[in-house]
Order: structure tokens, then sequence, then C-alpha cells
């Protein structure tokens, strides 16, 4: 019999190493993708503040563990120095115990390094859970308005707890015009571009999105508001997928999330903590 000379399986050692290195390789892309946080940053100025003001948005946790206890979430937190933590919905999905707990954990931590402030998604309506969060000390705005005071300037925040809009849908119909002398914020877990444009806050905080899931090069959010690669089938109105959009009245933050629902498969578009900076106007 013939053996097979060493020159051959010398080849077929290296291909199989090449292989396996191209899997390690897509893991660990894969996994660093869905499962590694990144903090991101956003401003607006205006003449309503004297001096900054920093927000720290989490959103769409969906039951996910950075670190032992999401010590690492929590220390990223810590590093913003914020003076409100604003939490835009779906920190667990829904019939999710373990996520549940967890989501209720994270929030009670981060009550010890500022205010923070609820709004709840289509996954965490439970009525249970929202009381455990108020007794944890979190602020649950469920079409509530609080006026604050940062720096001694004067905030007003707005919470609603929609899980779908209709088309007749108006907030005029729950609050007053926004003043015109103070900083408003609106958090919302859905965003809804055209009725918050039209209720006139300064700055509305959403989630929901999960950033399109997958951000394709030159193509945009894989899915976003209903539809399939809408970069190239919507013209006439702006993709809110990420990231901070201009509107008539001020400004429109959603935030890519934290968590994965239904499948981890996120795309360059990692797990995020956004930072937004109220700054004041600069004089002319």
């Amino acid at each position: 019999m013939k053996r097979q000379s060493k020159p051959k399986k010398s080849k077929a050692r290296r291909r199989w190493l090449i292989a396996g290195l191209v899997v390690l390789f897509l893991f660990a892309f894969w996994y660093f993708e869905n499962y590694t946080f990144t903090v991101t940053s956003a401003s607006v100025s205006t003449s309503k503040v004297s001096q900054p003001v920093t927000l720290v948005q989490l959103s769409d946790l969906h039951g996910a563990i950075f670190g032992k206890g999401n010590s690492r979430l929590i220390e990223a937190v810590r590093r913003q120095q914020p003076d409100l933590i604003c939490v835009t919905g779906d920190m667990y999905t829904n019939g999710d115990e373990a996520g549940r707990k967890t989501a209720l954990a994270l929030m009670a931590d981060l009550t010890e390094l500022a205010p923070v402030y609820f709004v709840q998604g289509e996954h965490d309506q439970e009525e249970a859970y929202l009381q455990a969060l108020s007794q944890s000390g979190v602020h649950v705005m469920a079409y509530r308005m609080e006026t604050l005071t940062i720096h001694n300037d004067k905030i007003v925040l707005y919470g609603i707890n929609n899980v779908y809009y209709s088309d007749t849908f108006n907030l005029f119909r729950e609050f007053d015009k926004p003043p015109a002398d103070a900083f408003s914020v609106l958090l919302a877990h859905i965003p809804n571009y055209e009725a918050f444009n039209w209720f006139g806050p300064d700055l509305s905080i959403c989630g929901d999105t999960h950033g399109g899931v997958m951000q394709l090069p030159f193509l945009g959010p894989l899915y976003c508001d209903g539809q399939w690669l809408p970069k190239l089938t919507t013209e006439k109105r702006p993709i809110i997928d990420k990231g901070l959009f201009s509107t008539y009245t001020g400004h429109l933050y959603v935030s890519g999330g934290l968590g994965n629902y239904p499948y981890p498969v996120r795309l360059f578009n990692r797990p995020e903590i956004s930072v937004i900076t109220i700054q004041p106007e600069a004089a002319p």
C-alpha cells in the first residue's frame, strides 16, 4: 500500500488549522458584537441650562448580564457621573423570571448613583414588577410629569408607557404644552417622530429599535419600524434606527439598547450605554 506523503499530510493539517482559526475568529467577533457593550455619546445645546446636565440612558436589556451582578455595566454608568439615569423599557423579556430579577437588581443598584426614571416597554408591563421598582426608589413614569432642579436649572421630565400608537395619538390629551422657560425631556420606549415633534419637547429619549439589529455597510439597518432595509425603501421620512435626530422643536435620541431579542444577531451594532449631555448654548 502506498503511504500518503508528508507534504500532503502537512497541507491537510494547515487547511484544518486555517479553518479552525476562521471559526474561532467568527465566534469571537459574534461574541464581541452581541455580548460586550460600548458607551456612545451625544450632546444638545440649549439656552435653557447654565451648566452641563448629563443623562445616562439604558434600554432593552432583556435580562442581559455584563459582569457579576452587572458590575461592569454599573461601573460604566458610575464613570459618567450622571445627573439622571433614564431607563426606556424592555429590561427583561416577558416570561423570563431570571431576567426580571436581573432588571430589578440592576435598577435598584443604579439608584445609588443618581435618580433613576423608568418607562416600560412591551415586555416589562407586569404590575408587581412596576411596584417593586417604585419600592426600590425608581421613578416609574407611566404618564407622569416631574419638574426637577439640576445645577439650579429647571428640567421638566415626561414619561409615557405606550407599546403602540394609534393614528390619533396626541400627547396634548394628557399634558400641557412643554414650558418655554425649562428644558423638557420626554421618555418613551417606542419612538414616534411625528407625534413627539408635534408635542414639542426639547429632547425625546427612546429605545425599542435595537439599532436595527444589523447595521449593513452602505445599506443601513436591516430592520426598522416594520420595514426591511428601510434605507432602500424609505424616501420621505427619516429612518429612526439609533442615534440623535433633529426635529422641528428639538431632538430625538434613540438607543440601540443592551440586550438581544429574540436572537443574538447584532452586526456592527454593539450593545450600548448612551450618554447625552445637555450643554449650555455658547454665547454669540
